[in-house]
């Protein structure tokens, strides 16, 4: 059961995110990036526990990489996500100064094609690059998405968050009920989003993730194989020390029923989740480490929960096959 939260705690973390809020959107982008950079060493410096959490799952995901370059790869992660929280505060002055002048596109023919087709397409992303921009961003350039997200602890700050989240074209499905309601969406021809790199606990099946089993999200892969509409793996990335991003959007992922649904909806989760750890490896700083993503472990008796062999050094982002 959760522990009912007070009044008094509910407004105090409200009024101060508020403020916060209001005082790095009065900053000038310099002075904003400096704010964030700090804040992520802050955050390095008092929350021991998940930096601790972040160099294991670091040093785990890259076997035989020195301690001195999981610690910058730490440093790194805590930076990023100092600016994470900056940039997502300052999101309606980005979006007044036009997302397409600070967001990259590619070419999204091909996804506009996979629209025209009338099936619905599903859009599955991480915790990599800036997630709240990439809803806004795919929302505005691309097409209006439903994005699935967990309600906060704290009720003022949902209410304020969805709001943020909605200034765009962009909807948000809350995660009671959700699956009713992206049936709906997808077969009325729209776009469902859905964060699948956290733990999904008893909930998930377990596939490869950086040479571990991970307990993983099967929903996008279920969906997909329910109703035949693709699905489209993108993020935004940053690019250098600035309020620039680009919009990466490169597989595309069809089902293949092959007449055993388990196996298929496997196969399909594991296909998206390689995906997601090959982009991961090109710019490992920027996915959010401190996070237990191994947190749940397969029974022992499963045989598939044999752990796979080490992951390398990170690489070059490159297009999978889809």
């Amino acid at each position: 059961m959760t522990k009912k939260r007070s009044f008094v705690r509910n407004y105090a973390e409200y009024g101060l995110l508020r403020l916060v809020s209001l005082a790095v959107s009065l900053l000038p982008d310099r002075a904003a990036l400096g704010f964030g950079e700090a804040l992520g060493a802050l955050m390095r410096a008092a929350d021991r526990r998940h930096r601790r959490v972040a160099g294991a799952n670091l040093a785990a995901a890259f076997p035989g990489q020195p301690p001195r370059e999981i610690e910058r790869l730490t440093r790194g992660v805590y930076r990023h996500l100092g600016l994470v929280l900056v940039e997502s505060l300052r999101i309606g002055r980005t979006l007044r100064r036009g997302i397409g002048k600070v967001v990259e596109q590619p070419d999204l023919s091909q996804v506009k094609e996979l629209l025209a087709e009338g099936r619905g397409v599903i859009v599955i992303t991480a915790h990599l690059g800036n997630w709240e921009i990439a809803g806004h961003a795919t929302s505005e350039l691309v097409v209006p998405l439903h994005s699935v997200a967990r309600p906060l602890d704290n009720p003022l700050l949902e209410r304020w968050v969805d709001r943020m989240r909605t200034l765009t074209r962009q909807k948000v499905i809350g995660k009671r009920g959700a699956v009713r309601e992206m049936l709906h969406v997808l077969k009325g021809g729209g776009a469902v989003a859905i964060l699948m790199d956290q733990d999904a606990r008893r909930h998930g099946i377990f596939v490869d993730f950086f040479g571990r089993r991970a307990s993983t999200w099967p929903t996008a892969a279920a969906l997909s194989l329910k109703l035949g509409c693709p699905i489209v793996f993108g993020f935004v990335r940053r690019k250098g020390r600035a309020f620039r991003y680009e919009l990466v959007v490169d597989s595309v992922f069809r089902p293949e029923p092959t007449g055993d649904r388990e196996a298929d909806i496997r196969d399909l989760t594991q296909r998206l989740t390689a995906r997601i750890e090959d982009c991961i490896r090109a710019c490992p700083e920027q996915w959010l480490w401190l996070h237990r993503r191994w947190k749940t472990q397969p029974p022992a008796a499963d045989p598939a929960g044999t752990a796979a062999a080490g992951g390398s050094a990170p690489q070059g982002c490159r297009p999978a096959e889809g």
